[in-house]
């Protein structure tokens, strides 16, 4: 039979050895607790820099866009102002053209243009078309002008033709026409026009 100090200290021994278990067993739960806390920090961590690269990446794309959109916007409106100015350009000199009808300088023109037409006709006889207004000034003098101009024979088309303003010039067998209205002059000058004024636009920029 043990003595009572014997089992007392047995008793501490026991309570000593458990309460070093109860430490050990505390310390590892308190280190994986801690260390749980650590990979879901990181985790966390990791995944909010992804997070927030992702957010960075899509607002620089958005940006780009923005930019590309205002670059072509920007572009699609100098390009209208262009083309707006081009054709008011365009209806100034028509109306310009068109008044000149009424100058006294106009037949001068008329001849000039139709000389012009005449030379770039094949044939030794060719005909002019005028509009019904200016039939009247292509008298015998103006057409006596034109044969010695061109040295062909250069007769009066009998019908009138729908053009604003200039002359249509036809070989004797009507299967050449060379275009000289108004109309025509300006559709072929439209090239050189809008070639002088992008220049002008470049030097102003």
């Amino acid at each position: 039979m043990a003595l009572p100090d014997q089992v007392s200290l047995l008793y501490r021994a026991i309570q000593k050895k458990g309460q070093t278990e109860a430490e050990e067993i505390l310390t590892r739960a308190r280190e994986q607790a801690q260390g749980i806390v650590r990979d879901a920090e990181l985790k966390v961590h990791g995944e909010l820099e992804q997070y927030l690269a992702e957010k960075k990446q899509d607002a620089f794309q958005q940006a780009r866009r923005l930019k590309d959109g205002a670059s072509l916007k920007a572009r699609q409106l100098m390009l209208q102002a262009k083309e707006e100015l081009m054709q008011e350009l365009f209806r100034e000199a028509r109306q310009r053209l068109e008044s000149m009808r009424d100058e006294a300088g106009y037949p001068e023109l008329l001849q000039s243009i139709a000389l012009q037409a005449i030379r770039e006709l094949p044939g030794e006889e060719v005909w002019i078309q005028v509009r019904k207004d200016d039939q009247y000034l292509v008298s015998e003098t103006f057409l006596g002008d034109l044969s010695r101009g061109s040295n062909r024979k250069v007769d009066l088309f009998p019908e009138p033709t729908a053009i604003t303003g200039g002359c249509l010039a036809y070989s004797f067998d009507k299967k050449v026409l060379v275009d000289f209205s108004f109309s025509a002059l300006l559709t072929r000058a439209q090239p050189q026009l809008r070639e002088l004024l992008a220049k002008e636009l470049l030097e102003e920029q």
